[in-house]
């Protein structure tokens, strides 16, 4: 082997060495993104999930709270009626 083959062995060895430590490194670091990820879709799902439950509260709450408008309606036009037999005994 010529010392310019061995220089272009060794050149290539080097480079493989790099390549291979780099891909090595990159996978690692798609590994963990792809953990951190699965763990931020989960939250994801949860927040979802307690939103929809939250939606649903807030749309019972305010047919209650229609409910009981409409009764302060039916009983506020019966109070001044109830006040005046009150004050006629």
């Amino acid at each position: 082997m010529t010392e310019l083959e061995r220089m272009l062995k060794d050149t290539l060895t080097r480079m493989e060495q790099d390549i291979t430590a780099t891909l090595t490194s990159q996978g690692k670091t798609l590994e963990e993104q792809q953990r951190a990820l699965a763990a931020h879709s989960q939250g994801l799902r949860q927040l979802q999930e307690t939103n929809s439950r939250s939606n649903a509260d807030l749309q019972a709450l305010t047919k209650r709270l229609e409910g009981l408008a409409e009764l302060y309606k039916s009983l506020e036009t019966l109070l001044p009626r109830l006040n005046g037999l009150l004050n006629g005994k």
